[in-house]
């Protein structure tokens, strides 16, 4: 009878100082974090572009580009890429600007560009 009242009291013992700690661990949670790579662009940012504008004045609407190849410094790359953390929530726009004698002469735009409105920032929503 002792040692069922000794198994008894281990076991009692171990469930009341195993008990918190199983409980907290199981609060814990991976957290991920939001990621966004490159620079925002918009359809309002694009529809300011005009052909024949010069760099300068294309710096001043998209701002500095992504990628600008060292060997064809009349291309610039612009890219806008989100993922969220906690979510399968993505976004992501791509455009191509040429230059001719220091002067916009081609666009391409490579994939839907959002509105203003519907870009995804990180930590756009706060999460309880």
């Amino acid at each position: 009878m002792t040692d069922l009242a000794n198994l008894s009291r281990t076991f009692l013992l171990l469930t009341f100082l195993l008990l918190p700690q199983v409980l907290l661990l199981s609060a814990c949670s991976v957290h991920k974090i939001d990621v966004q790579q490159g620079n925002v662009i918009t359809q309002e940012m694009f529809e300011k572009l005009k052909v024949g504008m010069d760099k300068k004045r294309v710096l001043g609407i998209l701002g500095t580009p992504l990628i600008v190849d060292p060997f064809h410094r009349d291309r610039w790359d612009y890219v806008y890429i989100y993922h969220a953390g906690n979510s399968d929530d993505e976004q992501s726009a791509r455009l191509t600007l040429f230059f001719t004698d220091q002067r916009l002469s081609k666009i391409d735009v490579l994939s839907p560009l959002p509105k203003e409105a519907e870009v995804k920032k990180p930590a756009q929503a706060i999460r309880r």
